[in-house]
């Protein structure tokens, strides 16, 4: 095994060049392939998978390439590979919580559950990304299922919305989850989230959401909790979806 992935490592290559990238894959035959994409820089992530299965999960730290989960090789939330994160600011959090999601009262919990800026659209402006809750309405998805739960237990909902910070318009917004979003982080084209209970805290799954013009496409998620973040795990300037501090069993 040591052998085989020394090998999956040295310079040369087994697969042609993507672009500026480069496939590594296990010969076919081998009970166990191994798939490495590296660049000039040398590994960038890797995945594994029985012959004919398909492609584990990682148990560790997670990137997000080419919609599938891969396992990085290189640091990630150092200095060289994060940072990219855009707060919102005071004065826009207050903004959302007049118009959007209210603070904390004695009757009811606080109603906005994370925020984060960047260009999810991928149009060049930056979008304000909100996991919030609000007063439960039927809707025509909802409706379908009434045995699930909509609802916590003070009545309120929850939802993941797409708005611009300038005046707060709605550019998308999901109707009802039966997953809350406990966390979310808002990189270029895509999300990364943290998945909790409608009626317990905690992080139970996270995972990516992939903009896709009209709304989101959820990636497979991944078991246990993390920490979602947003990764230039290639240099290239664009960031991708990760979750960090994974430990699983």
């Amino acid at each position: 095994m040591l052998a085989l992935t020394a090998a999956l490592l040295a310079p040369s290559p087994t697969v042609a060049d993507e672009s500026a990238f480069t496939r590594v894959r296990t010969p076919a035959g081998f009970p166990v392939q191994f798939e490495i994409i590296r660049d000039a820089a040398g590994p960038l992530a890797a995945r594994i998978r029985n012959a004919g299965g398909d492609w584990r999960l990682p148990r560790g730290d997670a990137v997000l390439l080419d919609e599938d989960w891969w396992t990085p090789l290189r640091p990630l939330g150092t200095d060289e590979t994060s940072g990219l994160r855009s707060t919102p600011s005071r004065r826009l959090i207050r903004r959302v919580r007049e118009r959007i999601a209210p603070a904390a009262t004695p009757r009811l919990p606080d109603r906005l559950t994370a925020a984060s800026l960047g260009d999810v659209t991928e149009d060049g402006q930056t979008d304000l990304v909100l996991s919030f809750r609000r007063p439960f309405k039927h809707n025509f998805i909802n409706v379908t299922r009434p045995r699930r739960m909509w609802a916590d237990e003070y009545g309120l909902s929850a939802h993941v919305g797409l708005y611009r910070p300038e005046d707060l318009s709605e550019i998308w917004v999901a109707g009802t989850l039966v997953r809350p979003v406990t966390s979310v982080e808002a990189c270029d084209g895509a999300l990364a989230v943290a998945y909790g209970k409608l009626n317990r805290p905690g992080i139970v799954e996270t995972g990516a959401w992939r903009w896709a013009v009209f709304g989101f496409l959820p990636t497979e998620p991944l078991p246990g909790p993390g920490v979602p973040a947003c990764v230039d795990i290639d240099g290239d300037g664009r960031t991708e979806p990760a979750i960090l501090e994974r430990s699983v069993p």
